[in-house]
């Protein structure tokens, strides 16, 4: 399976149109009430880490059928669906995207395997594989994401203190990075970094890099809100970026049930999609 096949079924499945930049503009003679921040200005590691898996604490699952997916791939004109997304720790998710014409993408990832679908794909296959393919087989597999860290974008993971360093952001911008050096399924050395707003308490952004500092994966978290319910803080637009594969899509949540009492297991089951077999990439 090449990648050049891969990837245009990708530009639907998955395929940033990043958000624009935020601002304010200051009304004369008004005086804005000063800020309060939920950390310290020289808040420890410890207690950045401690405050943001309180927060991941509150939060086992999560769905939506409400979802605006924008895609934006090696076309000129980027494509918004509708999408059903559920997610649930540590390794459950599903992402299935739908138009008028009835489903048209499927993504997805239990404990084994994770896949993706494409009705738009000249060829018919779900595209399956497992989590545990040895890294040589997963080094042949023209995937540019990572399930996993697409989960732990999506504010269901903890974040384990021993692993991570913190590195001061920028000057004035009450942001640190915590950063983590690991190895990627497909036996590559990899860095994590994790911008964190210190004043907000809650995550920005989460990128990974090669050990060149080249970007292979970005995520950008935005219109954090409280669910009153569980008190967990929840970003309700999530920008995803894969530059090497000019892929990336932007995720707008609404109508989000935080803890949901049941989703169904069937949710986390590779889809047996009629005229569609399954195509096994770690083989």
């Amino acid at each position: 399976m090449s990648q050049r096949r891969v990837l245009p079924l990708l530009l639907v499945a998955l395929a940033t149109a990043l958000p624009g930049c935020a601002w304010m503009r200051n009304v004369v003679g008004v005086r804005q009430a000063p800020v309060t921040c939920v950390l310290p200005p020289n808040a420890s590691k410890e207690e950045i880490v401690a405050h943001l898996n309180g927060n991941t604490a509150k939060v086992n699952a999560w769905k939506t059928d409400s979802a605006t997916i924008s895609i934006r791939g090696q076309g000129p004109i980027p494509i918004s669906v509708g999408a059903s997304l559920y997610v649930e720790a540590p390794r459950n998710f599903r992402l299935k995207a739908h138009s008028l014409a009835g489903d048209e993408a499927d993504l997805g990832s239990n404990p084994e395997h994770f896949w993706f679908w494409n009705k738009r794909n000249e060829e018919r296959y779900v595209f399956r594989a497992r989590h545990d393919e040895p890294p040589e087989k997963m080094r042949r597999v023209p995937i540019p994401f990572q399930p996993d860290w697409i989960i732990e974008a999506l504010g269901v993971i903890s974040i384990d203190p021993q692993e991570v360093t913190m590195q001061p952001g920028q000057p004035g911008s009450n942001t640190v990075w915590l950063v983590a050096d690991k190895v990627s399924p497909q036996g590559l050395k990899i860095r994590k970094c994790t911008l964190v707003d210190t004043c907000q308490g809650v995550i920005r952004q989460h990128a990974v890099y090669d050990m060149q500092s080249r970007l292979i994966a970005r995520a950008i978290l935005s219109d954090h809100r409280l669910d009153a319910r569980t008190q967990a803080v929840l970003p309700r637009q999530i920008a995803l970026d894969w530059p090497a594969a000019q892929l990336g899509m932007t995720m707008t949540l609404s109508q989000l049930e935080v803890n949901p009492a049941r989703i169904p297991e069937q949710i986390w089951a590779v889809p047996n999609i009629a005229g569609y077999a399954v195509y096994e990439l770690g083989e």
